[in-house]
């Protein structure tokens, strides 16, 4: 039973769907309406108020049962939701001829799922004056769709957009993450089902605050992280049956690329071996990234992958492995620096790697609370709060990242390309036309880092602007024959102009645009320096 502090639910109802997009399309069918953009109506996730009881206020850290009854009003919104769209579509199919449709026949119902942040009603008496406990505003637990099973099945779905109402923010303060395999639960209820399209779910990265207790308190903790991973590949693995034969399209943004650099990290912090050796998981998926292992398994049945996701080489389809790739078409994959195994793809300009291998999860230190005393964390944040404003408006806007990852690592990123290239072959590939593998490196060094390249020119053109990253592209893309062309393909190099492959590599690109006589069809392009990265605002609507 949840605590006096979850506000009273109201039960979600299916007739709130029903009724909003019927108005929706009465607007759209008056005179001069401006075209529907989106059809199939949209759930916005409320998150029930957290009450601070007048005498009693929050704990610092939320009790299990409070996350339930969260869970259970989030699942119960989603049963509601689907239950509108199925009655919707018993509507739709006994419409007469001579009225106008309410679900169009060739786009379908493209509903979607938009996921709100957790609210908690002020409380001026907590520690801190009038903001809560920020334990509070950092989730590790995420939501799940329960009874799955018992969803009614949508005839006429054809896109699923699910994706926390923050987004384009990037800002994870808040975000109640969903379940890594809840998108793939909730395609195998959707039989004719084109595109699912999941902009980001919910991985994120430590942030490089100023302040020591910020840090503390906002870490992302490796035991659920680890955990949640694991879960990808397991809803893979039996929604693999499941799903559709029309689905041709999955967009998986497991973290969010933001344009600004505001995901900004600390890359001389040590990271967590997110496979780990001795680790049941590990076993369990023999010795493989479970999300690298989950997305080549789901890359089997697609037309097109667009990904951002930490990855090893495991990802990519070998000629001895049966699950070929021969449906793919388009294949964009952009991986992070930083490699699930707790390595770096990158080091420093001048070789600097402070920690080439990840930390070891143990139940005792990784899944909170951890040994973390709140208390002495609570003291150290009002103490860090008197020195730091100060300064500044607003602690929670100082952070210290130390980025300097520009300089590819041979050992660890050829193999990642030569795992690319190989997979594009043909005999793997045969429909194959456009495939990219890339990443975005950003130069924010720390203060102490840029006074020792101050004037080199082995990092990146300043901005002149202090604060402002500078960012490049880095990666690899295969344009594949077009018809009645040269049959040789193209291959575009963004890897800057002092830095090459292996030669293993090189031939295996080769290969992909008829050998050495094909050499005028692989392109050397020189690096690119912005201060931010274009990102579309509609992969986010």
């Amino acid at each position: 039973m949840a605590s006096q502090h979850i506000q009273v639910l109201t039960p979600p109802s299916k007739d709130a769907t029903v009724q909003a997009f019927l108005q929706n399309m009465r607007a759209h069918n008056e005179p001069g309406s401006v075209p529907l953009v989106f059809g199939g109506g949209q759930l916005h996730a409320e998150m029930p108020l957290l009450l601070n009881v007048p005498g009693a206020p929050l704990p610092c850290r939320e009790p299990g049962a409070d996350f339930e009854a969260v869970n259970a009003h989030f699942s119960a919104q989603v049963h509601a939701f689907f239950n509108g769209l199925h009655e919707i579509e018993d509507m739709a199919a006994k419409q007469s001829p001579d009225e106008p449709a309410l679900i169009d026949a060739d786009r379908g119902l493209q509903p979607g799922i938009y996921i709100g942040n957790q609210v908690i009603e002020s409380d001026p008496d907590a520690w801190g004056g009038d903001r809560n406990c920020l334990h509070r505003a950092f989730h590790s637990r995420r939501l799940t769709v329960q009874n799955v099973d018992s969803l009614p099945v949508l005839n006429c779905v054809t896109d699923l957009l699910i994706v926390p109402e923050e987004a384009f923010t990037g800002k994870p303060f808040g975000m109640r993450p969903v379940s890594m395999r809840t998108p793939l639960d909730l395609a195998t209820r959707l039989p004719q089902l084109r595109r699912l399209l999941c902009p980001w779910l919910g991985e994120h990265f430590p942030i490089p605050f100023t302040s020591k207790a910020l840090r503390i308190i906002s870490r992302v903790w490796a035991g659920p992280w680890r955990d949640d991973r694991a879960e990808f590949a397991r809803g893979v693995r039996q929604a693999m049956p499941l799903l559709p034969s029309s689905l041709t399209k999955v967009r998986l943004w497991f973290w969010r690329p933001n344009p600004y650099c505001w995901d900004e990290m600390d890359q001389a912090e040590q990271l967590p071996d997110l496979i780990g050796t001795s680790s049941s998981i590990n076993n369990e998926f023999n010795n493989v990234d479970p999300v690298s292992l989950g997305l080549r398994e789901l890359g089997s049945c697609l037309e097109e992958l667009d990904t951002c996701a930490l990855i090893t080489p495991d990802l990519f389809p070998s000629g001895s492995d049966a699950l070929l790739w021969i449906r793919m078409r388009y294949l964009r994959i952009e991986f992070h620096p930083y490699a699930p195994d707790g390595s770096w793809y990158f080091s420093g300009p001048r070789g600097e790697d402070p920690y080439p291998i990840g930390f070891a999860i143990t139940r005792e230190e990784h899944y909170p609370p951890g040994q973390e005393n709140d208390d002495e964390t609570h003291e150290l944040m009002s103490e860090e709060k008197d020195e730091y404003w100060d300064d500044a408006p607003d602690i929670y806007d100082l952070r210290q990242p130390d980025m300097f990852r520009i300089h590819p690592i041979a050992e660890r990123v050829n193999p990642l390309l030569l795992a690319f290239a190989l997979s594009l072959q043909r005999q793997n590939m045969p429909s194959l036309q456009d495939a990219e593998l890339f990443t975005w490196l950003t130069w924010r060094p720390s203060n102490v880092r840029a006074e020792e390249y101050e004037g080199s020119d082995e990092v990146p053109p300043s901005s002149g602007v202090e604060g402002i990253s500078i960012m490049f592209r880095w990666g690899v893309r295969y344009e594949a024959p077009a018809a009645g062309g040269d049959g040789k393909g193209k291959v575009t190099w963004h890897v800057g102009e002092d830095w090459r492959p292996d030669d293993e590599v090189i031939r295996a690109f080769e290969d992909l645009v008829g050998g050495q006589d094909g050499e005028g069809n692989m392109v050397w392009k020189a690096l690119e320096f912005v201060e931010e990265r274009e990102q579309d605002p509609q992969d986010f609507l």
